[in-house]
């Protein structure tokens, strides 16, 4: 095996585990106006190295599953809104532009009824009870909630009909 191949895939592993424990250390801090996630600069991952994340974390990080030879930047805002961004092989984590798909989980309490209450007809029904409402004004976007969930998914994508066929595919879930 090619010798820079072994550093970097140990220096991928080296920062995955160290953002996982950044992550797990500082994931919330109490404050009177609520709870307040520590950020999350973006950091690509592996597949498998999101799912792993998206079972040690307190909160969901919501997906539309893996992509052949694709890479995952994950960001994390100070309000615990999560960001997927999916990265075709050649891109790397922070790369600027708006081309790629985002799955985005936002903090919302009460999501599913919220978004219910605004759907005035255009809802989609989603596998589990789930619901979809594609946003007016940006039809790249597609807003999602879940039964029991007190988060808001976002997917977004370039193509309008991608981001709806995504949306509505049943694939969105955790990452586990």
């Amino acid at each position: 095996m090619n010798r820079r191949v072994v550093v970097l895939g140990a220096l991928v592993a080296l920062a995955l585990a160290g953002g996982v424990i950044a992550w797990l250390v500082t994931r919330t801090q109490s404050s009177p106006n609520g709870s307040v996630a520590a950020p999350v600069k973006p950091v690509a991952l592996s597949a498998s190295g999101l799912a792993k994340l998206g079972r040690l974390v307190g909160q969901p990080i919501y997906w539309a599953g893996p992509q052949k030879d694709y890479l995952y930047e994950l960001k994390r805002t100070g309000d615990g809104s999560v960001y997927v961004r999916y990265l075709p092989p050649g891109v790397n984590a922070g790369a600027k532009g708006h081309e790629y798909m985002i799955i985005a989980t936002y903090p919302f309490p009460h999501a599913l009824a919220a978004l219910a209450k605004v759907a005035d007809g255009r809802r989609i029904k989603l596998p589990g009870g789930g619901l979809a409402l594609v946003d007016e004004k940006h039809s790249t976007s597609v807003h999602l909630a879940f039964p029991g969930i007190d988060y808001q998914v976002e997917v977004y994508d370039p193509s309008p009909a991608r981001a709806l066929a995504v949306a509505s595919s049943g694939r969105v879930r955790p990452a586990r």
